[in-house]
C-alpha cells in the first residue's frame, strides 16, 4: 500500500472559528474524494504531543503507485475546472500544508488492529 501524508497546519481563521472549520472539513473531504475511486481511505488525526502540536496530520491510501498516479491525474483534471479549482483552493483560508510524504507499507505483514472497548 501507498500512503500520501499531509502534514497541515491550521490557520488563525480555523484556531479562531473550530466548529467552522470542522463543518467545512468534513464536507470538504466529501466533496474532494467523491469519484476518486483509486483512494481506499483517509485518515485524519489530530498531533497533540511533539513538535507542531495541533497539526492535522492526513492520510490518503492507495493499492500501489499506479492508483496514486490515477489519482493525480484525476485531480489535475478537475483542477482545470475553475469552478472546482477555487472551491479546493479556499483551504488556504483553513490551512497551510507544512509538510507532504509517501511512504509506502512494509515488506511484511506488521501492525496490530484491535476494535475499543465497548463504551
Amino acid at each position: 500500500m501507498l500512503h500520501l501524508h499531509y502534514r497541515l497546519e491550521l490557520t488563525e481563521a480555523a484556531e479562531a472559528d473550530p466548529a467552522g472549520f470542522w463543518t467545512w472539513a468534513a464536507e470538504r473531504e466529501k466533496w474532494f474524494y467523491e469519484g476518486l475511486d483509486t483512494v481506499l481511505a483517509t485518515s485524519w488525526h489530530l498531533r497533540t504531543v511533539g513538535t507542531h502540536v495541533h497539526a492535522l496530520e492526513h492520510l490518503v491510501t492507495f493499492a500501489d503507485e499506479a492508483a496514486w498516479g490515477t489519482y493525480r491525474r484525476q485531480v489535475s483534471a478537475r483542477s482545470k475546472d475553475t469552478a472546482w479549482e477555487k472551491r479546493r483552493t479556499e483551504q488556504t483560508h483553513w490551512w497551510r500544508l507544512a509538510e507532504a510524504a509517501l511512504l509506502n507499507d512494509p515488506p511484511v505483514a506488521m501492525g496490530l488492529h484491535r476494535a475499543p472497548p465497548p463504551r
